[in-house]
């Protein structure tokens, strides 16, 4: 097997602005001196409270009041955008994923039409060095796949790798899950690793819920020959020993 060639990380549903301010700050850290050559945000950046459909659907339009399309976008650029910028490698490969709550804006463009060239995403971020992927996209490095996730159920990583049949990274449950599947064919496994999520684990919106939430993220190094290892690291009150051994 070939040296490995390639390190990332990967950081899957922020919800700017319920991102887990302390789980942020210290993966920024890390992030400096991990030094990726691949940084993967896998959906889910934005909450984009200010086009939250199922609100709007229900009529409380009390719990939209003050809230704005062009707040959601500066509160990402100001927090997560361009902090990561400052630490990630000049090189860095840079993959950013939809998931469904980016998808609001078009469930929004549909409903207002006015809002078609102002709203949108392409327009508001500045992501022209990234590769954007559509919801339910897949992105590859090396042999490992990441798309923001479907399912959500207690066994969501078994039915995401049963449907994909590769190795394949999720978020979009806001827990940690793995699941591996062992091919007769060739004896390679194929694995689905659902990460944890990176936002505020009790979000005033949900109300203290009880959920299976789990804050985190996940670390991977891809060899010459496009395998893997992955690293699912859960943060406990915004803290974690990472992969390196060093505690943030």
């Amino acid at each position: 097997m070939k040296g490995v060639y390639e390190r990332g990380i990967a950081i899957y549903d922020l919800h700017t602005p319920h991102e887990d301010k302390v789980l942020l700050r210290n993966i920024l850290r890390f992030a400096r001196d991990f030094k990726p050559n691949v940084f993967l945000l896998g959906g889910d950046n934005l909450n984009m409270d200010s086009v939250d459909h199922w609100l709007q659907e229900k009529g409380r339009n009390k719990q939209l009041e003050g809230k704005r399309i062009f707040a959601d976008y500066e509160y990402y650029i100001g927090k997560v955008h361009n902090p990561f910028l400052e630490v990630l490698p000049r090189k860095c490969r840079k993959i950013w994923l939809r998931g469904n709550h980016e998808d609001w804006v078009k469930i929004a463009i549909d409903k207002n039409p006015n809002g078609e060239r102002f709203w949108e995403i392409e327009k508001n971020l500045p992501l022209e060095d990234w590769e954007v992927y559509e919801y339910n996209d897949v992105a590859k490095v090396g042999k490992l796949r990441f798309t923001h996730g479907h399912y959500y159920n207690k066994y969501h990583a078994a039915k995401t790798v049963d449907t994909y049949a590769r190795s394949i990274v999720v978020g979009h449950a806001h827990t940690h899950q793995c699941y591996t599947k062992i091919v007769p064919i060739d004896n390679e496994p194929h694995c689905c690793y659902s990460l944890p999520c990176a936002c505020d684990l009790n979000p005033h919106y949900r109300k203290s819920q009880p959920s299976s939430w789990v804050n985190g993220f996940g670390v991977f190094y891809i060899y010459g020959d496009g395998r893997f290892n992955l690293y699912p690291v859960v943060a406990l009150n915004g803290h974690f020993v990472a992969p390196t051994g060093k505690f943030y």
